[in-house]
């Protein structure tokens, strides 16, 4: 059992879906918030990433702003960042590979083997490293792929992160942006599960505002029905709430849901995500509030 407390929660989610290469929902000050630098390598789910952990969207996302903003969050793209012990825990099925395929079919055009000087800085777990530069984050870096688990792997590696006493905050970036390819690739298992872009963004510190206990496992038929659920337990009755389902393939969203659901709940109320994977493994995280809830809004 971990305790933490956990901090603003943003989500993006850009459009359109389903695989396309241009996104022309993507946030209008994006490179304002961002820059340029290094756009070669850097895809549309590297760009979000670094969109939400300089602090943009907070006002789309309603998200509080966050007291963990860095200078350079605030001072835009040119300022060095100051350097913290941040972890930074990125949750993402396919990552950077946009760029990865992009580059391959751009030499394909040209009728020309790739070569490796493509590829330094647009490999799958780039966006992590062009997040800890920007930030100035010391603490862990990571890439978590775990399919449709990915979200409790994630959070479960960023608490460990902080029980260890190895960082005071951990950076949770969980979602995808889905090139053609990806999609494809996501059909091959869960052929009925919808690609939407989207990734989430939270903070999660030291504290005893929560607490989190984890659970893995596998069953031995294959998992039919909603990849992931998130629901709401009792703090007096133990009664569940009817648990909301989420049947797409990316966990941002169904992570957004359980994180603000984490948030608005009572003392001693439990928030519960199970995620399944069409194979028959599963894994879930259960959140139960210690401390008064600083918040009155209630959701799910």
């Amino acid at each position: 059992m971990f305790e933490f407390t956990l901090g603003p929660v943003a989500l993006c989610a850009p459009g359109p879906a389903a695989g396309q290469d241009e996104h022309e929902g993507l946030p209008p000050d994006l490179h304002e918030v961002i820059g340029t630098a290094g756009d070669r390598f850097r895809d549309a789910f590297t760009r979000i990433c670094l969109y939400l952990v300089l602090g943009g969207g907070e006002a789309e996302a309603g998200a509080e702003a966050p007291a963990e903003r860095t200078a350079e969050a605030t001072a835009g793209p040119a300022e060095a960042p100051a350097r913290t012990d941040d972890t930074i825990v990125i949750g993402t099925e396919y990552g950077n590979t946009a760029a990865l395929a992009g580059l391959q079919r751009a030499a394909a055009e040209k009728g020309r083997l790739l070569s490796a000087q493509y590829f330094p800085n647009a490999t799958s777990s780039s966006a992590s490293a062009f997040v800890n530069i920007r930030t100035g984050a010391t603490g862990r870096s990571m890439t978590i792929n775990a399919g449709t688990l990915t979200p409790v792997v994630a959070l479960w590696q960023a608490l460990s992160t902080l029980h260890q006493e190895r960082s005071d905050v951990g950076r949770l970036l969980i979602g995808d942006v889905y090139a053609p390819e990806a999609v494809a690739d996501a059909a091959l298992d869960a052929p009925d599960a919808t690609c939407r872009d989207g990734v989430t963004h939270a903070f999660v510190r030291k504290g005893a505002e929560f607490t989190a206990e984890f659970a893995f496992g596998a069953a031995d038929e294959p998992h039919e029905g909603a990849l992931r659920t998130v629901r709401r337990i009792g703090a007096t009755d133990g009664t569940d709430a009817t648990p909301v389902a989420f049947a797409e393939r990316n966990s941002a969203f169904a992570t957004r849901a359980f994180l603000d659901l984490a948030r608005s709940l009572a003392p001693a109320e439990r928030a519960v995500l199970e995620c399944h994977a069409p194979d028959g493994r599963h894994a879930t995280v259960t959140v139960t509030r210690q401390q008064a809830n600083s918040t009155s809004g209630r959701s799910l």
